[in-house]
């Protein structure tokens, strides 16, 4: 025991290693608020927790009556919205398909009109889409759990019906499908209903199940393996300890023991904080009901509860990566070089997951998805799902299979690194370069030298191509979805685009008149009701075609502010939507864009002063011909055009997911063709305006980098640097993101998206 703790306070009394698992929590609460952030099409985590405190007090039959009012409440909203996005289309195919619609479900719209026509609808979320999502899959969660008791009998009945067949009375009932039938029958066997009490399980599904979280697990393992075994092995220290008493053996099982208390330890602290934010956003609901309640878990043959659920897939991964540590503690008492063990590593975890998401569940080859170390991560599989595996025509439970495989590699990892430590043939590390590899030749330019130290030595050129990756994924996958209004005003705005002529005025003015003839008929209906003549309802069944008109008079209001523009100042049509996107006046993504790109220039240009520090290297540049200012500005040149380049990034994969929905047309138009830019010079092109945004989001990326530069030579540390960059440039912004209007005038936000304050 006292040889554990000395290895356990030996690695995690390292500063540098705290500093290490600490910046891997922030990446992983950093992954987690990224991944969920709202896109306009998903409902918010919020969501999820107003739903589950709204059905909190409810027995099962209350829930029941409750998710089913809301799931038809949104049906008959959705169908209303149909029949208003036919009328408005004009023509005689849209009255007919809405006539259609309407003959089809008597009675449904005006029982939901009203409903519509207020916007009452919205009980969860902020749009029609969101809550629509929300109300379907609610309800399909409720319907499988409300279902569990004829699941349970379905399962029995099978096995009856199996029994009842003649065709399995001899050799076939040695099949494996018909001893398949029956293990699942036994094992489902002891279940009953009792216990089960529906919720959302959005919060439990997100916490456990989420590969960005093993991944960086692995990573700390990793880590902590390296400063266990590599280190002491780079400085030879095992040749000292072996001559003790205990340093052999105990030695050895003194340190897989603490490589089990720290996978453990990884494992609860990692997830434990996907459960804190899961938690406070989404609800987590009662976790002492069943774990069939969730309909994720449904097929489970446990009787546990949820909370028991969560705390066996946190042991069963903090094995896994236990053993994951422990054949690579073998694989580096086996190395003689620093980095093989972990290009090992991953690529046993890159083919795992390779295999897993590969491999179709229901293949010959299900057994090479499941039994891997992937797939012993995904513990949803293990207690949360039911499958049996074909082994030798024997049923055998994939759970069974995955913890032996489990213990399986947890002996031979330990059983190979005591075996390899005990014979210690290999136990100090190859000085020296790998072979084929080209070996570093200083520049005799400065300025490339200088590049070379930033981008590989000091790695600037990782750390920006892994934001640059994440960056562009974000803006490339971005969907943006059009609206029928946005739908209505693009057909327009690009049959009008260009000057206008004869037979465009006639088609504005056309346009126009048909929506006068519908207010004027709301209004002659109005009157009617109003003097007696016609009833109520008569006179809002009458409306309602029209409404039908008048609900694309909003987008119609944009064409005609155009039209107006064009007769009084000249001008072109030009449709305007992309642009608008484009610049940050809609949506928000510019916002998030910042964010990452200060992050990335923080941590990839905060050492690139004070790596000269370390060494004291100033001193010695000082007394060369070119001196300490030329190399300094040598750094701040690299360090800006770097930046410069890299904010082209987002800006140049926003605009190629913006021409995707909405077509840039017109760049050789004047500006002012853009309604929101009517005070621009006409001189001005509209792809002159792009150019000048995406170079003055350049210059102002050069303009922080070198602030970067200024607090690295100021503080002359590494991490000092990160932290005052962190607080200047990412804290305002964090702030502006949480709702502090105020914490936008101490950011570069609103210079970054200038444009909007045209």
């Amino acid at each position: 025991m006292r040889l554990l703790g000395f290895e356990l306070r030996k690695i995690w009394g390292r500063p540098g290693f705290l500093l290490s698992v600490c910046a891997l929590l922030v990446v992983n609460g950093f992954l987690l608020w990224y991944t969920n952030l709202p896109d306009g099409e998903e409902p918010d985590l919020a969501a999820y927790r107003a739903f589950g405190e709204a059905i909190a007090g409810m027995d099962e039959a209350e829930k029941g009556e409750y998710v089913t009012e809301y799931k038809e409440a949104m049906e008959g909203v959705r169908f209303v919205e149909e029949v208003q996005a036919l009328r408005g289309m004009g023509g005689e195919m849209g009255e007919t398909l809405a006539a259609q619609m309407l003959e089809a479900s008597p009675g449904m719209f005006e029982a939901w009109y009203d409903i519509y026509q207020s916007g009452g609808y919205l009980r969860f979320t902020d749009s029609l889409w969101q809550e629509a999502r929300l109300a379907q899959e609610l309800y399909a969660q409720w319907e499988s759990c409300a279902g569990y008791g004829a699941y349970l009998k379905s399962v029995q009945e099978n096995r009856a019906a199996l029994g009842s067949i003649g065709i399995f009375g001899g050799a076939q009932g040695d099949s494996f499908s018909a001893r398949n039938v029956e293990k699942s029958a036994g094992d489902y066997g002891r279940l009953t209903e009792e216990g089960i009490r529906w919720m959302p399980g959005r919060a439990v599904t997100g916490s456990m199940e989420n590969g960005w979280t093993d991944l960086l697990l692995l990573l700390s393992v990793a880590l902590f393996v390296g400063c266990l075994i590599l280190e002491e092995k780079e400085k030879r220290l095992f040749y000292v300890t072996r001559s003790t008493r205990k340093g052999i053996l105990p030695d050895m099982g003194a340190r897989l023991a603490a490589l089990l208390v720290h996978s453990m330890a990884a494992a609860g602290l990692f997830y434990g904080e996907n459960l804190a934010f899961y938690g406070r956003a989404a609800g987590f609901g009662d976790l002492s009901a069943r774990l069939q309640s969730l309909a994720a878990y449904r097929e489970s043959c446990l009787e546990i509860g949820i909370g028991q659920y969560i705390l066996l897939s946190v042991v069963t991964k903090g094995l896994a990566l236990f053993g994951f540590g422990a054949v690579i503690a073998a694989l580096c008492l086996l190395s003689r070089r620093f980095f093989l063990p972990y290009i090992a590593g991953g690529l046993w975890y890159g083919c795992s997951y390779a295999l897993y998401t590969a491999i179709p569940a229901a293949s010959k080859g299900a057994a090479f998805k499941y039994l891997n170390l992937a797939g012993a991560l995904q513990t949803r599989n293990l207690y949360g799902a039911y499958l049996n595996l074909n082994i030798f025509g024997r049923p055998v439970s994939r759970a069974a299979l995955t913890l032996g495989l489990l213990g399986l590699t947890i002996l031979t990892g330990v059983s190979l690194s005591m075996i390899l430590f005990a014979k210690g043939e290999r136990l100090e590390l190859k000085q020296g370069r790998f072979p084929g590899a080209l070996p570093f030749r200083p520049h005799g330019n400065a300025l490339l030298h200088e590049g070379h130290k930033i981008l590989v030595t000091n790695r600037a050129a990782v750390i920006l191509l892994l934001f640059g990756a994440l960056i562009g994924y974000r803006d490339l996958s971005r969907q943006y979805s059009l609206s029928v209004q946005e739908q209505y005003y693009q057909d327009m705005m690009l049959g009008l685009e260009g000057e206008l002529t004869r037979e465009k005025e006639a088609l504005v003015l056309a346009e126009e008149a048909r929506y006068e003839k519908a207010f004027e008929e709301i209004e002659r209906i109005e009157a009617l009701v109003s003097a007696g003549e016609i009833g109520q309802r008569i006179g809002e069944d009458m409306k309602s075609a029209w409404y039908g008109v008048t609900a694309f008079y909003p987008a119609f209001t944009r064409v005609w502010q155009q039209y107006q523009d064009i007769c009084d100042n000249g001008g072109r049509f030009l449709y305007d939507t992309g642009y608008l996107y484009l610049f940050g006046i809609k949506g928000g993504d510019s916002r998030i864009d910042l964010l990452l790109l200060s992050g990335g220039m923080i941590l990839a240009f905060g050492g690139v002063m004070a790596m000269e520090d370390r060494k004291g290297a100033w001193n010695l540049l000082g007394s060369t011909r070119r001196g300490k200012r030329r190399i300094a500005a040598d750094k701040a040149i690299l360090c800006a055009a770097t930046a410069a380049l890299f904010s082209l990034v987002p800006f140049l994969c926003r605009l190629g997911s913006v021409q995707a929905a909405f077509p840039l047309r017109g760049l050789g138009f004047s500006a002012r063709a853009i309604p929101y830019f009517r005070e621009l010079p006409a001189w001005l092109p509209a792809g002159g305006l792009v150019a000048i945004t995406a170079l003055w989001q350049a210059a102002l990326a050069a303009a922080a980098a070198l602030a970067i530069l200024a607090l690295s030579y100021w503080r002359k540390d590494s991490l000092q640097a990160y932290f005052f960059g962190a607080v200047i440039l990412l804290v305002p912004q964090i702030l502006g993101l949480l709702g502090l209007p105020l914490a936008d005038c101490l950011s570069l936000y609103p210079l970054y998206r200038w444009t909007a304050g045209l």
